[in-house]
């Protein structure tokens, strides 16, 4: 073959190959926009300069951890964002903390710390927010006496100083009366609290479990008030982060009109057989038009039941008697998952109801909210800082020293980033979930993912002061990570990070 056609060759091979990687680019740019945009990819990490500085640890000293421990500690100064908006998760371009200090408190409870960072401000919907008023809802619970002593703490921090009233039918146990003077001895520890508690006997004796929580509609409905727009069905460990955040989502409805609100179960199975209902202890919104076709029917709803389940009951009632279907709020959370349930509360999504953290999966959810006194809907938002740590706010820390990639296993030993909008699986059992959790993505091994799970949290000098840890192994220490969290003013236009 001559140089010339050599060269021809070349040109044609070369032009060719030009106009296939421009289609194919234009072809996949979105999907290569969108894997970047999977959350491994920030910009370089600004440095920050850090100092020497000295902290009292006293106060270590009432968790007895096994000395030496590595310790490390960082101020956070929360920022409402201009939107007031709460993302799924924010990229900080630094890291969050720098090295580790060893420290022995049988040593001396006065430590040099050699590398300090200065404060990091994160953007957070909102911070000193003023009291909500909730005057406009009546909850209702049935429950055991038990079982109501112990939530006192945890509706102590939803339910005080906003004007909502709570009814709760209580008995000791099935088939056994509660003490009067024992209800009304309870019933000052919450009005102790400001909260507008009511505890009473079944309103019939014989009352089953589903007729006591069916009757829960009845007794709120001749409660209500001109102020009364909803009355609000939830269990005894059903949690609101945000009082806020639930009125916020309830003013999107029209109270005037007949609703029927609440959340399907994450599991198909039990939405299949069960039917398309507010399930209970995601907490299930009833606007007063609606509550007096429950009422006008008692008689047909209440007897001759099909189910024990009281919010079967009330939907049985609700389907029967009324066009009303039900308004599904994804961000109402029943959580009938079981085992870890980790991927769920470092998934970054909007939690306007908790449940079922008493049992099982069990949290210190007072612990674990205290956060929200100082920026509300902060509580279990998400922080990426630089490439290898996520904070969800008030569960974890989680340290990927990969920097966010793995092995896919792919011929060819393919790197890809780990996509964090996906939930990751984490609980045990293999439920379908595609209609409630979904997108999911596998759970992270040890070897990727390092979590430090929040230990305590308590209020110190006007600041909430978290306290993350994780127990080592073999020869590891053990670890304390803590933040220090207080509010702060709006920054203005360029200011960033610390």
């Amino acid at each position: 073959m001559s140089r010339r056609r050599v060269s021809l060759l070349a040109l044609f091979l070369t032009v060719f190959g030009t106009i296939v990687f421009i289609v194919h680019e234009g072809r996949d740019a979105g999907h290569l926009k969108s894997v970047d945009n999977w959350i491994g990819t920030t910009e370089p990490e600004i440095k920050v300069e850090s100092h020497p500085c000295t902290e009292q640890l006293r106060w270590l000293e009432a968790y007895q951890f096994s000395y030496p421990i590595k310790y490390v500690s960082r101020d956070i100064i929360a920022i409402p964002s201009a939107k007031h908006e709460r993302p799924s998760l924010s990229i900080v371009d630094e890291p969050l903390f720098e090295d580790f200090t060893t420290i022995d408190l049988a040593k001396s409870t006065t430590v040099d710390i050699p590398k300090c960072l200065p404060p990091v401000h994160l953007e957070v919907p909102n911070v000193n927010l003023s009291r909500v008023d909730a005057s406009n809802m009546i909850f209702g619970i049935q429950t055991t006496m038990g079982r109501l002593k112990e939530t006192v703490k945890h509706m102590a921090r939803w339910l005080p100083h906003t004007n909502a009233r709570l009814f709760a039918i209580v008995i000791e146990i099935e088939e056994k009366v509660a003490d009067t003077k024992e209800m009304a001895k309870l019933e000052k520890e919450f009005h102790d609290q400001d909260m507008k508690v009511s505890i009473i006997h079944p309103v019939r004796p014989k009352d089953s479990f589903a007729q006591r929580y069916f009757s829960l509609v009845n007794v709120m409905y001749a409660a209500r008030n001109d102020k009364t727009e909803w009355v609000v069905l939830i269990d005894d460990d059903t949690f609101f982060p945000s009082m806020h955040d639930l009125q916020n989502l309830l003013s999107r409805y029209a109270s005037s009109k007949e609703q029927y609100i609440g959340s399907l179960s994450e599991d198909w199975w039990a939405v299949n057989n069960y039917g398309l209902m507010g399930f209970g202890g995601a907490g299930i919104m009833i606007s007063l038009p609606l509550a007096k076709v429950i009422d006008d029917h008692t008689d047909e709803c209440k007897e001759h039941l099909r189910t024990t389940a009281g919010d079967i009951t009330v939907m049985d009632c609700i389907y029967r008697f009324s066009s009303t279907k039900l308004t599904h709020v994804p961000s109402l959370h029943q959580v009938d998952m079981h085992g870890d349930l980790s991927g769920f509360y470092e998934s970054g999504r909007e939690m306007i109801s908790l449940h079922h953290w008493k049992a099982g999966f069990k949290l210190e959810i007072e612990k674990m909210h205290l956060v929200a006194d100082i920026c509300d809907s902060c509580f279990l938002q998400r922080w990426q800082f630089g490439k290898d740590t996520i904070l969800s706010n008030g569960f974890s820390i989680a340290h990927y020293p990969n920097g966010h990639l793995w092995s896919s296993g792919l011929r060819g030993g393919k790197v890809q980033k780990i996509n964090l909008q996906e939930m990751e699986h984490t609980w045990g059992d293999n439920i379908k979930v595609l209609h409630s959790l979904a997108p999911l993505r596998d759970k992270t091994n040890a070897r990727d993912k390092v979590a430090y799970k929040l230990l305590d949290s308590g209020k110190v000098d006007g600041m909430v002061r978290q306290v993350y840890f994780r127990e080592g192994g073999g020869k590891d220490m053990d670890t304390v990570m803590v933040l220090n969290w207080r509010a702060g003013e709006a920054k203005k236009e360029g200011e960033f990070g610390t």
